[in-house]
């Protein structure tokens, strides 16, 4: 599926991938995405492990204002979750073909007590995903949609120009409320400026 959808971030993979499959099906005015595992994730947690969830959104929210966050069963004690769950978003076609449109992935670990910490995340494009050119096939079964593993990213602490950009927009709502979850993010993130 990397070849029909456009991947956003780092090729490395040094915090982990996410595998998923992704579908519109146009009959019934809905995406599914499908999580299967993720591999590879950083141990979070004092006993060497984690407890990783994913919590699944559609962006930006302005393209999807009633589309809420799904999330996935948490994991206990694993790097390499295998999940299986499907979800299914009602959003029409133009939505998904709405320039940035596009599938967020995130992966934390569940903390009991505190708040949960950051694995990494991950973006799929929704403009060329099965089943979006208006095409009803029988490719449009998950079981005939291929995989997408998409490495885990974290964002930079400081320095990027959009951000900066997107901050300056004093009177736009939403860019700020996306500076600020890119803000709380960054602190949580493992990279550092060199």
């Amino acid at each position: 599926m990397a070849e029909n959808g456009k991947l956003l971030g780092s090729s490395s993979e040094k915090y982990g991938a996410i595998t998923i499959k992704a579908d519109y099906r146009l009959a019934e005015q809905k995406l599914r995405v499908e999580i299967l595992n993720a591999v590879n994730l950083l141990p979070l947690d004092s006993n060497g492990s984690s407890d990783p969830f994913v919590l699944v959104n559609l962006e930006p929210k302005h393209t999807f204002p009633a589309v809420e966050a799904r999330s996935t069963q948490i994991k206990k004690n694993e790097l390499n979750p295998l999940y299986d769950e499907t979800f299914d978003f009602l959003v029409t076609r133009d939505q998904c073909r709405a320039p940035g449109a596009c599938i967020l992935l995130t992966v934390f670990d569940y903390d009991t007590l505190l708040s949960n910490d950051f694995e990494g995340e991950a973006f799929l494009a929704l403009e060329h995903l099965p089943g979006l050119q208006g095409k009803e096939t029988e490719e449009n079964h998950l079981s005939n949609i291929p995989q997408t593993r998409l490495p885990l990213t974290h964002p930079q602490p400081k320095g990027d120009r959009i951000l900066q950009i997107l901050e300056s927009r004093r009177s736009d709502r939403e860019a700020a409320a996306f500076v600020k979850l890119r803000g709380q993010r960054a602190r949580k993130s493992l990279e550092t400026k060199h």
